[in-house]
Order: structure tokens, then sequence, then C-alpha cells
């Protein structure tokens, strides 16, 4: 058998080349990839606060920062913690006919912490008004 000059199939150069085209194209996936799962975390701990806020705040409608200016309270694996400070000092209620109330209302400031695991994954500012009960109605 003979054989001609130019045989066929790869030269050595060709092969080297081809594989060095399928090595960049695979980095270039492997890069897409690699910052498609980190922005895929980040989605989720966006969610995980995102929850964890919805959760204090709902909470926080009932905390009566005039009995409980501060606290602390457990929401699944997250602790919630509250402090209130008076925007101004609790004035006595007054009744239709002018009178002293039951209660001395104020408003407050509030601060919510909501921790995680990994630390604060929440935190916000509301005023809320605070009521605590000082007179004991008048018997008839």
């Amino acid at each position: 058998m003979h054989r001609p000059e130019w045989s066929r199939g790869f030269s050595l150069l060709e092969a080297i080349v081809a594989l060095a085209i399928v090595a960049t194209a695979g980095l270039a996936l492997f890069a897409a990839m690699n910052q498609s799962i980190q922005m895929a975390l980040r989605a989720e701990n966006a969610r995980k606060s995102d929850t964890a806020m919805r959760n204090a705040l709902a909470w926080m409608e009932v905390v009566n920062p005039g009995q409980t200016p501060s606290g602390e309270k457990r929401l699944g694996g997250m602790v919630m913690e509250w402090k209130s400070e008076p925007v101004e000092p609790p004035r006595d209620a007054m009744t239709g006919y002018m009178q002293a109330g039951l209660y001395q209302i104020g408003l407050y400031d509030m601060t919510v912490d909501v921790r995680g695991e990994e630390g604060v994954s929440a935190s916000f500012h509301l005023r809320k008004v605070g009521y605590r009960q000082v007179r004991e109605p008048a018997q008839l």
C-alpha cells in the first residue's frame, strides 16, 4: 500500500487548538454557572431577610411599648429584639367629659432587630402608641 504525502486525520497542532477552544468554552460556562449560583444565594438571603422582617412586623402589632419598652422573642430560627423610647412623656388620656381617663398614652420610637445564625437579618424603626392603665374604673 502506498500512503499519500498528506495523510488524513488531525495533526498535533490541530488537536491542541481544538482542546484550547473547548477549555475556553468550558471556563466561560463554569464562570456563568458560578455567577448564577451566587445570584441564587443572594436571592435566598434576601427572601429570608424579608420573611424575618414581615414576621417581626406582624408580631410588633401586639407589643405595647407602654408596658414592655424592650424585649426579645424567638420566631422560629430567628430572634427578634426591640427597644423603645418615648418621643414625649406619656400623658393622661381624656374621657369625653374632659376628665382624666383610665390610661396614660404615649408615642414611642421603636427599633427592632431580627437576628439569625448569620447575624442581623433585618432591622427597622417604627413609631407606635403605647398605653398603660393608671386608674381603676369608678364603682357605681
